[in-house]
């Protein structure tokens, strides 16, 4: 069973749906489309977290290990799928009061 992200994130979450196709167009102005895969639909968010210093640790933690291990996490939709840490997208701010924003992009996988 995979672990599962169960840390809230800030409100203002972006979320992009990706739907990878194939296209041919031809010369009567006709073009024909299909997916490409079984899995063609996919999404991505872009979230933040903010805290304390020891809970960020934890939650750094978390990301790091799952951009190669899927994860489960219920996206804003209410829909609970696998996902990834995109590998780069990991950042961090050191704020006033031993308070740290973290911000990462989950890429929804479809193995774990």
């Amino acid at each position: 069973m995979p672990d599962t992200f169960t840390w809230k994130t800030k409100a203002s979450a972006n979320g992009t749906d990706t739907i990878n196709t194939n296209s041919a167009q031809f010369g009567d102005g006709y073009k024909q489309i299909s997916s490409n895969g079984i899995n063609a639909a996919s999404e991505k968010w872009d979230l933040n977290w903010i805290g304390k210093k020891n809970a960020a640790v934890e939650v750094r933690h978390f990301l790091i290990s799952h951009a190669i291990d899927s994860f489960l996490w219920t996206n804003p939709w209410g829909e609970k799928k696998l996902f990834r840490v995109k590998a780069d997208s990991i950042s961090y701010s050191f704020l006033k009061g031993g308070v740290i924003t973290l911000n990462f992009t989950f890429e929804q996988a479809f193995a774990p």
